[in-house]
This record gives structure tokens, C-alpha cells and sequence, in this order.
């Protein structure tokens, strides 16, 4: 039997921990017809203001990948979550904006987001938390 290094120990662990945080948040959205995707646009398009943001944007900002950005967009914008429109300086760029309906669905959901997000971390104190997160952004390269 091959003895793990305490870096794949590390590495599995943040994958189990992911998972089981996803899991929660999953159980979370789905009664609001959310997948954690469509939640992550929702969130960075609320944090875009009123000028929206454009599709490249939002795929920059996405916690996980996807690799059809504006197949998503279309489900959400089917459903009123966001809008989508023509840049007045420069009409090769759409931008998209999340609508009154996506914002109040966010809204919504914000308390019981932050009540999910405490049960799960609970066991951990805030300095530590703080920690953890320092220590994961150096994991990604993060400049703190």
C-alpha cells in the first residue's frame, strides 16, 4: 500500500470539504429551481451594478467553469432571472443585467444562505476561518 503524501492528503480532503459544502448549498437552491451556476450568475451579476456585465466577464468570475456561457444566459433570461441588451457606445457588446425577479429570488435566499454557511463552518472559528481562507487564495494564487 502506497503512504499518501500529506499534499494528497490535503488535496482529497479539499475535495471531500467542496463537495459536502456543494451538496448543502445544492439542497439549498433547488426548491427555487437554482442550480449553483445559475445561483453564481445571479450573485455576479447583482455585484455588476446596473451596467451589467458581459458574457466574457461573467465567465471569468464563475467559481466552476462552464463551457457555454450564453446557453445558460438564454435558459436564465427565458425565465426573467436577467435581461440582455446591445452596449450604447459600442454595439458589438451585449451586456447582461439581472432583473428585479433575479434580484428578489437572490434576496430571497440571501438569509438562508448566510444560516447555511454558518452551520457548515460552525465548528471553525472565525480567526481560523480567516486563516483558511488566506491559506486556500495561496493555494490559487491569490494575491491577499
Amino acid at each position: 500500500m502506497t503512504k499518501r503524501t500529506v499534499e494528497e492528503q490535503a488535496f482529497l480532503s479539499i475535495l471531500r470539504t467542496a463537495d459536502s459544502l456543494v451538496r448543502g448549498l445544492d439542497a439549498l437552491l433547488k426548491p427555487h429551481g437554482l442550480t449553483t451556476t445559475q445561483y453564481n450568475v445571479l450573485r455576479i451579476l447583482r455585484g455588476a451594478g446596473e451596467d451589467g456585465a458581459t458574457c466574457t466577464a461573467i465567465a471569468s468570475r464563475m467559481i466552476t467553469a462552464d463551457p457555454d456561457v450564453t446557453r445558460l444566459l438564454d435558459r436564465m433570461e427565458k425565465r426573467g432571472l436577467l435581461v440582455r441588451r446591445r452596449d450604447d457606445r459600442d454595439r458589438r457588446v451585449v451586456l447582461t443585467s439581472i432583473t428585479d425577479a433575479g434580484r428578489a429570488m437572490l434576496e430571497e435566499l440571501d438569509d438562508a444562505l448566510i444560516e447555511l454557511h454558518r452551520n457548515q463552518l460552525r465548528g471553525v472559528p472565525k480567526t481560523r476561518l480567516r486563516e483558511l481562507i488566506a491559506d486556500l487564495d495561496k493555494i490559487r494564487g491569490v494575491e491577499s
